[in-house]
């Protein structure tokens, strides 16, 4: 099996059914689906993650010569000259679609035109033009952004080749989570490559932070030193190996995972609900000093001195304190009456009472009698 570079990083595998001694970097001749083509051989055999049942298609003929050079020479005059033919056919028929290359085959008898747009273009009445001023086999094919710079190749940001356009067999997904698991701003001028999409070094370091990760507690996770008291995981350095802990008395010390094991209780095996418990437990404040004294040593052990305090709720109200000295019972009594917040007195709320209905004849108790009506006249 040999792996084949066409025109425009497109690869494919070819069968040798023959056994030629091809190597890499041999240009050959390989039989397609309709007719023969050119291309590099890249590697031989399978890829790793390859299966050999796959389908392979094309089959290697022989190697190119410098008559076959020539005729490749000439394709590539040929397309760039039907480039600007296909994009003035576009701008007639008013289609939404950008022109991104075209390939002849090797043999002469099918152009590829490569184009992008943002949704379905119908360009079935473009074909027929094309097919008549080219006089060959026409096909049509939509790709996409990552498509399109992979063929049209370029530098970035980094001053190297877009990997698209040396190395990367296959496009995998990126999204938007790779980044911040990377510790990585979401700025999209940063985080996007020459086809406006996610750069595809994303990936490449990827497994390296979340490993790092999971032996290593989230940014924000609380701990608690005997020394510098409470702090919490300020930030994780992968390359380093270091997890940063902020203090509140504003100290920072770098440690290595296996030495937050001994700063605090959390564990790499445990599960998510016992990190949330962990969590809760470590975060909760310290007692302060000033609030809760520690007690005196005659305090701490009130069996050894014979006095201890009671305090019990008296019936009359308040608190009582009963003091145990000496074997005799002493009772203060604290009284716990809170004087308004105001020395207004509060004035009541009158009560209202409702009027009976004119002719229903109330009567009963608490019932206001109506007043019956004027006869005062103009005598």
């Amino acid at each position: 099996m040999l792996e084949i570079e066409f025109k425009g990083h497109r690869k494919g595998y070819a069968a040798n059914p023959q056994q030629f001694p091809f190597e890499i970097g041999d240009l050959v001749i390989v039989a397609v689906e309709r007719g023969h083509d050119l291309g590099r051989v890249t590697h031989l055999d399978f890829r790793s993650g390859m299966t050999g049942e796959e389908s392979v298609p094309t089959v290697a003929l022989r190697r190119a010569t410098s008559e076959d050079l020539q005729i490749a020479a000439q394709n590539l005059q040929k397309e760039k000259d039907a480039r600007p033919i296909a994009r003035q056919k576009i701008i007639q028929h008013k289609l939404d679609m950008k022109l991104a290359d075209v390939e002849l085959q090797w043999d002469g008898r099918k152009m590829t035109f490569y184009f992008t747009a943002d949704g379905r273009v119908d360009f079935r009445e473009l074909v027929k033009d094309l097919a008549s001023s080219f006089r060959t086999r026409i096909d049509l094919r939509q790709i996409g952004a990552r498509d399109e710079t992979k063929r049209s190749q370029g530098y970035g940001v980094c001053g190297c080749s877009l990997c698209c356009g040396t190395f990367l067999n296959e496009f995998k997904p990126i999204s938007t989570q790779m980044p911040r698991d990377q510790f990585l701003p979401l700025n999209p001028s940063k985080l996007s490559g020459v086809c406006g999409r996610l750069k595809c070094c994303l990936l490449y370091e990827l497994g390296a932070y979340r490993d790092f990760q999971r032996r290593c507690p989230k940014a924000g996770h609380p701990v608690q030193d005997e020394k510098k008291g409470a702090g919490v995981v300020d930030k994780l350095d992968l390359i380093r190996e270091q997890i940063h802990i902020r203090f509140e008395g504003g100290d920072t010390v770098r440690v290595s995972p296996a030495e937050f094991c001994d700063v605090s209780d959390w564990r790499p095996d445990m599960t998510r609900a016992d990190r949330i418990r962990t969590h809760l437990r470590v975060a909760a404040p310290a007692a302060s000093p000033a609030l809760v004294p520690e007690p005196s040593p005659s305090e701490s052990a009130p069996e050894e001195s014979g006095v201890g305090e009671r305090v019990t709720l008296l019936a009359g109200g308040g608190l009582g304190l009963a003091v145990e000295a000496g074997g005799e019972q002493i009772q203060v009594g604290t009284d716990l009456n809170v004087a308004p917040r105001s020395d207004k007195p509060k004035k009541k709320r009158k009560r209202r009472h409702s009027r009976p209905k004119s002719g229903s004849g109330a009567s009963g108790e608490g019932a206001t009698p109506q007043k019956p009506p004027s006869t005062e006249s103009n005598g």
